[in-house]
């Protein structure tokens, strides 16, 4: 929520424990739109022209600085996310790694690489900074999501800002602290919070060549279009409905102790968390019991180990979807009452026998439910399971052969086969579909920040111009 602060906008910080407020975090002015973008702009040609071991060494140097700071931040951040304060070191160490893994591997990507001489003439792929960045990170891993914005854009020459979530702003506070701390020159990474005005005055700016934005689908769709005025290319990970397949030959008891760390952890609040259980009929009744015993307390009840959901209006929305499936002839196993404690903490929740009329099988819940319904074949089983329109992650829980076959005809951008592990630094990250284009993560994710280029010489220099390609190629006569 914004209010005026005397003439300054400001969002207010809320712990989710407790709904009380904590903090506030200043927002942009219409007016200072085109100096952040300017100052980007300026700070990008200095940092692009210097070598990419001694960019990869700043990084380092950066992910150092976070590092020691971890202790100290990870109950802050606990406490403005929810997380528990184990999930919230787990997501700050992961962050950490990211930045190592995208200054080590950038020194690889960016070398010149060799096309196969052709008539003559030799040919080169070069890979340039593409320029200044707007990475757009969301509240629920805004630690490891900034991390793969924010190292892949430095290592590969670019100047960044960093438009950072209002509900969880220590994380990208103490980045900019750590930035200062390794000797990142000054104007390279700009932290910034902002209303949605002021947001999508941003993505409208020309000086940025690449807008990365992670958040919900609807939003997507506006940052997309607001980027497109200036032909600003863009990476959108956005929303995600992840079915999970456990079939007739699955171990159902190792998949519910997998699949509950996955859809449990940070209370769900995951694009990647599985959100569709879909379960054979023959083992279905045995997963909804195992899973019922498996599931968390919430950490407001001694022993309980799931924090929150984030906010009073992601609490409303997600009991909203159980209302609408138990209206429409879902079992409610377990869970789905709004506790009268302080603070926005919602029980796991077990839906059973989940009609394809209830919108929790086509809206992304983003909560500690788990919708399950029961498949008869393998063809049911994939026709559910790409039943969304989102495509980003999936998993398929059941023997070997089996499940990666069942993967190989899934629709989605990530599968896990008898497993349900995060995004690893080294990994392409991408959606399909509502979920989204581009890719963050891996060499893949590394490039969506560098502008190819392909230069040809003659391989005989004959001090005149460039010698013309053979008319009986394929392709043009001439080379452009």
């Amino acid at each position: 929520m914004a209010t005026e602060t005397g003439r300054r906008a400001v969002a207010a910080v809320v712990d989710p424990r407790t709904g009380r407020h904590i903090g506030e975090v200043p927002l942009l002015s219409a007016a200072d739109v085109p100096r952040i973008a300017r100052t980007a702009a300026e700070a990008s040609p200095d940092w692009a022209g210097r070598a990419v071991e001694h960019r990869a060494q700043k990084i380092r140097d950066l992910a150092d600085a976070l590092d020691r700071r971890l202790p100290e931040l990870a109950p802050r951040f606990s406490q403005e996310h929810g997380k528990t304060p184990a999930e919230a070191l787990t997501e700050l160490r992961r962050a950490v790694e990211t930045l190592r893994w995208s200054a080590d591997a950038a020194v690889e990507v960016t070398r010149p690489t060799a096309l196969p001489e052709r008539a003559g003439i030799v040919r080169e792929v070069m890979v340039d900074p593409a320029g200044p960045v707007l990475a757009i990170v969301p509240w629920n891993f805004p630690a490891v999501v900034l991390a793969r914005k924010l190292g892949p854009a430095l290592a590969m020459g670019c100047s960044v800002v960093v438009k950072g979530p209002e509900e969880t702003p220590c994380v990208p506070a103490a980045v900019a602290r750590a930035a200062a701390e390794a000797g990142l020159p000054d104007g390279l990474v700009q932290v910034v919070h902002a209303a949605p005005a002021e947001a999508e005055a941003l993505v409208r700016r020309p000086e940025f060549r690449r807008v990365s934005f992670t958040g919900s689908t609807g939003v997507g769709r506006l940052v997309a279009a607001a980027a497109a005025e200036q032909l600003t290319p863009c990476v959108l990970e956005l929303g995600g409905h992840a079915p999970v397949i456990v079939t007739e030959d699955a171990d159902v008891d190792s998949a519910v102790d997998a699949l509950t760390v996955a859809k449990f952890g940070s209370a769900g609040q995951s694009c990647g968390a599985p959100s569709r259980f879909i379960v054979h009929e023959r083992v279905v009744d045995a997963f909804v019991r195992r899973l019922v015993l498996s599931a968390p307390a919430p950490d407001s009840e001694p022993g309980g180990t799931m924090g929150p959901l984030n906010s009073a209006r992601r609490r409303a929305a997600v009991h909203a979807l159980v209302e609408d499936a138990v209206r429409c002839g879902a079992r409610l196993v377990l869970g789905g009452r709004v506790p009268g404690t302080a603070g926005f903490h919602y029980p796991a929740t077990v839906l059973g026998d989940v009609p394809p009329q209830a919108r929790i099988l086509h809206e992304e819940p983003f909560g500690p439910v788990a919708p399950v319904l029961p498949y008869r074949d393998d063809a049911e089983a994939v026709a559910l399971a790409d039943g969304t329109a989102y495509a980003l992650s999936a998993y398929v829980y059941g023997e070997t052969a089996h499940a990666r076959e069942l993967a190989r005809r899934l629709d989605a951008g990530s599968v896990g086969v008898n497993c349900s592990p995060g995004a690893a630094p080294d990994a392409p990250l991408g959606g399909r579909g509502a979920s989204g284009y581009g890719y963050e993560g891996g060499v893949q994710g590394l490039l969506s920040y560098g502008a190819l280029k392909v230069v040809q010489h003659a391989a005989r220099s004959t001090g005149g111009a460039p010698q013309a390609e053979r008319a009986d190629l394929p392709g043009p006569a001439v080379s452009r």
